[in-house]
C-alpha cells in the first residue's frame, strides 16, 4: 500500500513539474507608448495631439491599441488597404474592420475608426510569415502616426544639405587655392622678366661704356 501511496504521489509530482515548465516557458510582453505631437490641420491652425500604442505580444497572441489625431486616419486607411486587400474588408460609416476566420475561428481582426485602431492576432492559426507582416505594419503606423518618419525624413534632408553646403565650400576653398597659385606663378614670371630687363639693361649700358 505504501508503494502504490509513493508511486501516485511521484505522478503527481511529475504532473505538476510539467505543468509549471510548460507555464513558465509562455512569455507575454507588452510595450506603450505615448508621445505628444502637433499637427497642423487645413486652416494653418496648429493643434496639440497625443498619440498612444499599446502592443500585447504573447505566445498565442498579438494585439494592438492605438489612439491618433484623426487627420491621420485616411492614410493609414490607404495603407491597409494595400497591405491587407479587400477581399475580408467590411465597411460601416467611418469604420473599416479586416476579419479572417480560419475553420470558424478568428485568425485576425483589425478595426480602425477616426483616431482609433485594434488589431488582433491568433498565432496559433496564422503563419509567422503573416504574424511578421502585421508587426512590421504596426511599426510603420507607429512610425506615422507619431510623427516619426516626418521627422526623421526632415533629419535626412538638412544632413543632406548639410553635406551639399560643406561640399560647396570646399570647392570654393580649393577654387581659391587654385587662383592663388596661379597668381604667385604671374609674380614669379613678372619678377623674372623684371630681372631679365635688368639683366640687359646692364648690359647695354656695359656696351656704352666700351
Amino acid at each position: 500500500m505504501r508503494i502504490i501511496v509513493y508511486f501516485l504521489l511521484s505522478m503527481l509530482i511529475g504532473i505538476i513539474d510539467a505543468y509549471t515548465q510548460e507555464t513558465e516557458t509562455k512569455t507575454k510582453q507588452t510595450t506603450t507608448s505615448s508621445i505628444s505631437i502637433s499637427v497642423d490641420d487645413d486652416t494653418g491652425f496648429v493643434e496639440k495631439s497625443r498619440t498612444y500604442f499599446s502592443i500585447s505580444d504573447s505566445d498565442d497572441t498579438y494585439r494592438v491599441r492605438s489612439d491618433f489625431h484623426k487627420s491621420k486616419t485616411t492614410k493609414i486607411r490607404s495603407y491597409l488597404a494595400e497591405e491587407l486587400g479587400t477581399e475580408y474588408m467590411t465597411a460601416s460609416g467611418s469604420r473599416q474592420k479586416w476579419k479572417r476566420e480560419y475553420g470558424g475561428d478568428t485568425g485576425y481582426e483589425v478595426r480602425l475608426d477616426e483616431g482609433t485602431l485594434k488589431i488582433y492576432l491568433d498565432k496559433e492559426l496564422l503563419s509567422s510569415g503573416m504574424v511578421n507582416k502585421f508587426k512590421t505594419i504596426t511599426r510603420n503606423i507607429k512610425n506615422y502616426a507619431s510623427g516619426k518618419s516626418e521627422e526623421k525624413r526632415l533629419e535626412e534632408q538638412q544632413k543632406r544639405e548639410a553635406e551639399q553646403v560643406q561640399r560647396e565650400a570646399q570647392q570654393a576653398q580649393r577654387e581659391a587655392e587654385r587662383l592663388q597659385r596661379k597668381a604667385e606663378q604671374k609674380i614669379r614670371e613678372a619678377e623674372h622678366l623684371q630681372r631679365e630687363a635688368e639683366r640687359l639693361k646692364r648690359e647695354a649700358q656695359k656696351k656704352k661704356d666700351s
